[in-house]
């Protein structure tokens, strides 16, 4: 009896001791300044905006890393005509002889009700950083990737876009929840409702049909939901998490030194064979 209260003691002391010790990494700590690696990759350079209903406490967001990437786990969440909008910015680089050739971004974004909706979108861009003639210094534009749910049921949970590949770039991220008031101001922005003008009907079908991935171009619904002042109905729209994931190959300079130090290695096994 002795020994079994002794190891049950232990055993809670060690929980204890655990649970004080363990720190999970949250957004306020990126955005304080504290990098992330997973496998080959380094993620570093964060900047975090909040902005409209969301929670503004960035400690309140944990960051778990998965075998590639991350995921940002948090309550995003807007209600009755609120909007709330997180802008994530940070940059990607690859271990040397490594680069990155495609991105995934997902989420489980759930809208419910007029003109709600929930979005991730995010750009890719080259680094360092060019000036071009608009006087934009930001990077090529290398990919974009959209994940987004509507009230109406319109959604894309999963985006998957290849790339030539990169050994840095920077990522900037849009989480964007947006829930119907209830209220109707006569706007003519319909993204969620079916009604009777075709030339909504066909705007629908254009954003259905717009995933072109290759080009790098993709349907701002976040745009939609900002822009869209005519309300028809309350609702919500919530995440609770968002997950970035990225595939990581040998860099292409490394493959051709690998060929030829095989080939050399072929050439040598012959001549001694000879």
């Amino acid at each position: 009896m002795r020994i079994q209260k002794a190891g049950v003691g232990l055993a809670a002391a060690l929980a204890i001791g655990l649970a004080g010790g363990a720190h999970a990494t949250t957004l306020a700590d990126l955005n304080g300044g504290q990098s992330l690696t997973v496998g080959s990759l380094t993620f570093s350079d964060f900047t975090i905006t909040v902005t409209g209903a969301l929670d503004p406490n960035l400690a309140d967001y944990k960051v778990l890393t998965t075998s590639d990437g991350f995921r940002i786990v948090g309550g995003f969440s807007a209600f009755n005509g609120q909007q709330g909008d997180m802008l994530v910015s940070y940059d990607v680089s690859a271990a040397p002889g490594t680069a990155v050739d495609d991105l995934r971004l997902a989420f489980n974004g759930t809208a419910v009700g007029a003109h709600s909706g929930a979005t991730v979108s995010e750009d890719l861009f080259s680094t360092p950083p060019v000036v071009n003639p608009l006087g934009s210094t930001n990077g090529a534009l290398i990919a974009s990737a959209n994940v987004f749910q509507t009230g109406s049921g319109l959604s894309q949970k999963v985006d998957s876009v290849t790339f030539a590949p990169q050994t840095s770039f920077t990522v900037e991220k849009d989480i964007l929840v947006k829930a119907g008031s209830g209220t109707s101001t006569g706007g003519d922005h319909d993204i969620d409702d079916n009604d009777d003008h075709q030339g909504d009907k066909d705007k629908d079908k254009d954003r259905d049909k717009d995933k072109d991935h290759d080009k790098g171009r993709h349907h701002d619904f976040g745009k939609d939901l900002r822009d869209c002042d005519g309300l028809k109905g309350g609702g919500f729209a919530t995440i609770s998490f968002v997950d970035q994931q990225f595939s990581v190959v040998p860099e292409p300079g490394s493959l051709v030194l690998l060929g030829g130090g095989l080939m050399g290695l072929l050439a040598f096994g012959r001549k001694r064979k000879s």
